[in-house]
């Protein structure tokens, strides 16, 4: 029975894999801050990935605010790969995001020039940098998944926004790849299973794209509102962010918000294709899951 540490076991994807790979016989280790392990501590990586023939290292702070991102994604994402390779652990799975593209003109493919923008982004873009690195002691695997379609706060909030009326800042014209959960935790064990995605940096995405105007029609359908969306220019969005952060603590949207609603998002799978992985849900059924796994809202 081989053994497997997933770093960040407790979070939205962490938590779905650790129960894919026990089904699948996996010998799991869970490390999560909910159960008191730190990844800033290099005895707790030490001691966690022992014994371990693959780490699967999903752990990150997202909140772009968070004092402690660049710590936790960074250092702690080199606390982790270092005790693995000192460990002789043979797999180091990195759950990256394809976020490190930036904003995509055409289709980015993982040889696209990377242009991270927010924090979050540009401490992953780091963290693969650190993970390459160590190519030559430890078998290293970088997935760059699109914007995760399923029942977590982030989408709560997005769909309650768009429940409420608010206007689409911008056209909504640009393309907003994304990928459901399950098609996530699926390519990871892939990857784990296959050993001709050692030392390679894959993106994941659903098969299809939808604008952000029809990613916001499909929720209003699924919602059973009127198909309908109103529009404010992208200026004005901007000046409504800056108001809110300077007369609100706890801004509904923010300037890095507006930044990333905006951009362009279109990912090639061709490469993850090739090697065998093929993602099973489209984008529309995506959005009909995550709406009615978060009912009621």
């Amino acid at each position: 029975m081989q053994r497997v540490l997933v770093t960040g076991s407790s979070g939205f994807i962490g938590s779905r894999l650790v129960k894919v790979l026990k089904k699948k016989r996996y010998k799991v280790v869970e490390f999560d801050i909910k159960k008191g392990n730190d990844l800033l501590s290099y005895e707790d990586c030490k001691k966690a990935s022992k014994g371990c023939y693959a780490v699967v290292h999903c752990a990150a702070i997202l909140d772009e605010h968070a004092k402690n991102l660049w710590k936790v994604n960074v250092l702690g994402t080199e606390n982790i790969i270092r005790a693995s390779a000192e460990n002789k652990v043979e797999r180091f799975i990195f759950l990256s995001t394809a976020g490190v593209y930036g904003n995509v003109k055409g289709i980015a493919n993982e040889l696209t020039e990377k242009r991270p923008q927010t924090n979050y982004e540009k401490s992953k873009a780091r963290a693969e940098e650190i993970v390459n690195s160590y190519q030559e002691l430890i078998q290293g695997t970088i997935l760059r998944p699109a914007i995760v379609l399923g029942p977590n706060e982030y989408w709560r909030k997005i769909i309650k926004v768009i429940k409420k009326g608010f206007p689409l800042i911008g056209s909504g014209k640009n393309l907003w790849h994304a990928v459901y959960v399950s098609d996530v935790v699926d390519a990871i064990v892939f990857c784990l299973e296959n050993e001709s995605t050692a030392g390679e940096t894959l993106n994941i995405a659903a098969s299809d794209v939808l604008s952000l105007k029809q990613l916001v029609l499909e929720i209003k359908k699924c919602l059973g509102l009127k198909p309908e969306v109103k529009h404010i220019p992208v200026w004005l969005g901007k000046a409504i962010a800056y108001l809110y952060i300077t007369f609100s603590s706890k801004p509904i949207v923010t300037p890095e918000h507006v930044e990333r609603l905006i951009r362009n998002r279109h990912y090639s799978i061709e490469k993850i294709k090739k090697l065998g992985f093929e993602p099973r849900v489209n984008t529309k059924e995506a959005i009909k899951k995550t709406v009615n796994e978060l009912k009621p809202l």
